[in-house]
Formats: C-alpha cells, sequence, structure tokens
C-alpha cells in the first residue's frame, strides 16, 4: 500500500462528488435551494480530495501555500449542513444578515491563507513544498486541524438538536410519521460525523510518525467517505416528498399562552371522553388539527392539553389508545386474529411503528403479548 494508491481513491471519490453535485444542480426534483445547498457541499468536498490527491503525489503549486486555499472550505462545511437542514426542515425557512456571522471562521481563515501566499518569499517554497507532501507540520497546525474538527461536529450536533425539535414538533401533529420522520436526514448527519471523526484520526496520525498507520487510515478515510455518500444519496433520493417541512414558529412552546390548570384539566377530560366514545384514533390518518376540530379548540391548546395533561406529545397519546386496542382485538373472541390484522383494525399502518410503540407503551412485544393470552 502506498500513498499513489491513496491518489487514485481520492481522484475516484472525487469524481462521484462532482457527479453527484452536478446532478444537484441540474436535478428539477425537490426545492432548488436545498439541491444547491448539497450540491455546493459536495463540490467543496470533490476540490479537497482532488487537492489531497495532488498533495500526496507530490504535485506542488510552485506557491505550496495555495493548497491551503481549500482547507478553509472546513470551516464551511459545518455551516452549510446546517443551512441545508434548516432548509429541509423549515418550508418558511430564508437567509437573513445575522445567518453571515456562521461564515465569520472561514472568512478569517481565507484571509490568513490570502495573506500567506502573497507574502510567501521563494527561498521557502521548496522547504514548504517538503512538509507538505511529507505532512511534517509543526504542533500548533495540528492544534488548528483539531480546532476545525471540532467546529464541524458542533455543526452536526446543533444540525441533530434541529432534526430532534423537528420531531418533537411532528409527534405532536400527527399519529404516523413513517413517510415525514426525515430518517435519511438523520442518517446523513451520523455518516458525516462518523467521516469527521475518521478525517480527524487521519489528520493527528503523523505526529505518531507510524506511516504504516497513516496509509491505512488514508485508506479507510476515503473507503469510509464512499460508502458513505452513496448510501446518503440512495437514502435521499428514495425519501417520499409528501410533507413540506414546518413553520419555524411551530417550534415555539407555550410562553404566551393563558390556559390555566383548570382549563387543562377541563379539556383533558373532554378529550379523554371523546376518545373513547368516538374511537377517533382508528382512523389512521388522524392529526392534531382534526383532533382540535372535534374538541373545539385551536391545535396550539391541544397540543398543550396533551403534552401537560397526560405528559405525552400527540403521536404517543393516539398510539397508546391504539395499543389498547390491539390488546381488546387480541384478547377478543376470535383466536384466529393475527397481529398485523389487529395492527390494521386499531389504526396503525406501519408494522415497524406499531412493533416500536407496542413495546414501549407495554414493555412486550405484540408477539410476547399474544403468546402470554395462551399461556393464562
Amino acid at each position: 500500500m502506498n500513498y499513489n494508491l491513496g491518489a487514485l481513491l481520492s481522484i475516484l471519490v472525487a469524481f462521484q462528488f462532482l457527479f453527484l453535485a452536478l446532478y444537484l444542480f441540474t436535478n428539477k426534483k425537490g426545492i432548488n435551494r436545498n439541491n444547491r445547498l448539497l450540491a455546493l457541499l459536495f463540490f467543496l468536498f470533490a476540490i479537497n480530495l482532488i487537492d489531497f490527491a495532488a498533495r500526496v503525489s507530490g504535485s506542488i503549486f510552485p506557491n505550496p501555500m495555495v493548497h491551503l486555499l481549500d482547507d478553509t472550505f472546513f470551516l464551511l462545511y459545518g455551516p452549510i449542513l446546517y443551512f441545508y437542514c434548516r432548509a429541509v426542515i423549515f418550508h418558511d425557512f430564508a437567509f437573513k444578515k445575522r445567518d453571515a456571522w456562521h461564515l465569520l471562521p472561514f472568512a478569517i481563515y481565507i484571509f490568513l491563507v490570502l495573506f500567506l501566499i502573497v507574502s510567501l518569499d521563494k527561498e521557502s517554497g521548496p522547504e514548504i513544498a517538503l512538509k507538505i507532501t511529507t505532512a511534517d507540520f509543526p504542533a500548533w497546525v495540528y492544534i488548528i486541524s483539531l480546532f476545525i474538527y471540532l467546529h464541524i461536529l458542533y455543526y452536526l450536533w446543533i444540525s441533530w438538536r434541529t432534526v430532534e425539535t423537528y420531531h418533537t414538533v411532528i409527534k405532536d401533529k400527527y399519529s404516523s410519521i413513517d413517510g415525514i420522520k426525515l430518517d435519511w436526514l438523520n442518517f446523513m448527519l451520523r455518516a458525516f460525523t462518523v467521516i469527521t471523526i475518521v478525517a480527524m484520526i487521519h489528520n493527528l496520525t503523523p505526529i505518531f510518525s507510524n506511516r504504516i498507520f497513516l496509509y491505512v487510515s488514508v485508506t479507510v478515510l476515503l473507503l469510509t467517505t464512499f460508502y458513505f455518500i452513496n448510501l446518503i444519496l440512495v437514502k435521499a433520493l428514495n425519501q417520499p416528498a409528501i410533507f413540506s417541512g414546518i413553520a419555524k414558529k411551530e417550534t415555539e412552546k407555550y410562553a404566551m399562552s393563558n390556559l390555566s390548570p383548570v382549563d387543562i384539566n377541563k379539556y383533558k377530560n373532554q378529550l379523554t371522553i371523546l376518545m373513547q366514545t368516538e374511537q377517533l384514533y382508528l382512523n389512521p390518518d388522524l392529526n392534531s388539527k382534526d383532533l382540535a376540530k372535534e374538541l373545539g379548540i385551536s391545535g396550539k391548546t391541544l397540543s398543550q392539553v396533551i403534552n401537560q395533561g397526560f405528559d405525552q406529545n400527540f403521536y404517543d397519546f393516539i398510539n397508546t389508545f391504539r395499543c389498547e386496542e390491539v390488546k381488546k382485538i387480541l384478547q377478543g373472541p376470535d383466536k384466529k386474529m393475527t397481529i398485523i390484522e389487529a395492527m390494521f383494525q386499531a389504526g396503525f399502518n406501519s408494522k415497524s411503528s406499531f412493533n416500536k410503540e407496542f413495546k414501549k407503551l407495554t414493555g412486550q412485544t405484540p408477539s410476547e403479548f399474544k403468546k402470554s393470552l395462551s399461556q393464562i
């Protein structure tokens, strides 16, 4: 194994990124802004990989400091991913002037790099070029690199928090969320986290002066990137486009609410009676808007009643009734009733969600529950 293999793998993965970037720039499916943000991310990845291939193969610019230009892109990855997540999740997302603060570290870094490029004297060029090809840098360079990777990980964390906020909102609105969970976005964030950690480990390997470890880390990094990016693309393209996101104001809770504890208790009792008598949970497409209309209150009031009155979100509240219904059906006289049939009768429309919710609410899998009935 040698660095030429690393250069070859880098070029192959870079061309894959360039192809994906071109595809996303020209793809008419979905929202152009979102596609272009992801395309920009992939394009920057490609430039980084091409430069990496040039470094390890010894193809250095006459002014070696030029190779630092694409290193500044690492301070763009986090903000772009964060903007992309917000754009996917919030249908009313728009760039604001204050968003420019996210780009401040990049602006400072690229200014410093440009200063180094114009101030480099010719005598120092060959020595710096050798350091670049051999990754022989002083300790402060690795400290800066560590800061950059932590910067990316921070943005991955706040992006994940944004996705979790989205999950909280949709669970307050819908009783079935399988088609709108954005699992592919969660997977993408996890994948980029793995890639970042692997890249960080690779970047620090020269400290240990073990070239075999360095070669292995290059190969692992490139193969990991290739694998995860393909999976991200497949998951993103297969995501059903049936939901347009949520509004930013929907993430706000009840700070301005004037609903008293007495009101909450009153609506809680009314809601319990309504669910028991009308069995609205049997409708697999039931959402908070429909249920609020039946109760004669606003959707936000209903959400507050369920959250504070039952200590649940809408999704868990409805599925609690559905799980109880499944138990009643399976305990009924029809012993030939299958779990799947009971699941659909109770209002579930996804086997995976049903199994997860049933286990969470009863402490047993549906099969375990049914088996326990035969032992009575």
